[in-house]
């Protein structure tokens, strides 16, 4: 008799497990989206108010001017003959390079932080890895730097543009994805 057979309970923790997974996969698409929506606005914010643009201006040449000496003292000690500037780094034998603001990772880093800002987890674990992001953030624009000065020196133009458009965007963005999805598996849930 059919009504006398106890019906199975339906396995409810694999659909609450599958809501959660398509919660977090949908994470991962709408944070980005957000944090460069914000980073817009800000950024937009701190280009248009007069007194805040002085000090954005002034946050950017300090910046670039750390990439630069950096990586003038970098290919100095590796015996490049170069001369350099707080924008510009000119190897021996080329037009050199010019850091403009876009290529200095500071939005890279401000949607690598808010994006974090919005996973749960502990400040304990927050703080340490937004340093830690940011560093790897820092480092990674400063190897694109001395990157490009020795394909400008070695290389073809073409294949200069193509890694200053392309490959080091990719690299760039790659890498912070990769941070991004470490933070939310290793401690988001802590």
């Amino acid at each position: 008799n059919l009504c006398d057979r106890p019906e199975k309970p339906k396995k409810m923790s694999n659909n609450i497990q599958d809501k959660s997974q398509k919660v977090e996969a949908l994470g991962l698409i709408w944070k980005p989206i957000l944090a460069y929506g914000l980073w817009f606005v800000v950024r937009n914010i701190f280009n248009r108010v007069p007194i805040l643009e002085k000090y954005w201006l002034a946050f950017n040449d300090l910046i670039a001017k750390s990439y630069i000496e950096i990586s003038g003292k970098i290919l100095q000690s590796f015996g490049f003959i170069l001369q350099y500037n707080s924008r510009n780094l000119i190897l021996d034998g080329t037009e050199g390079i010019y850091v403009g603001n876009h290529c200095l990772g500071i939005s890279a880093g401000f949607i690598f932080i808010f994006i974090i800002l919005m996973f749960q987890g502990k400040w304990r674990y927050k703080f340490p890895y937004l340093i830690f992001g940011l560093v790897v953030i820092y480092l990674i624009n400063l190897f694109r730097i001395l990157g490009l000065s020795l394909m400008l020196k070695w290389g073809s133009k073409a294949f200069f543009h193509f890694n200053h458009s392309y490959t080091y965007l990719v690299l760039v963005y790659g890498l912070i994805f990769i941070l991004i999805i470490a933070f939310e598996k290793l401690f988001s849930k802590r």
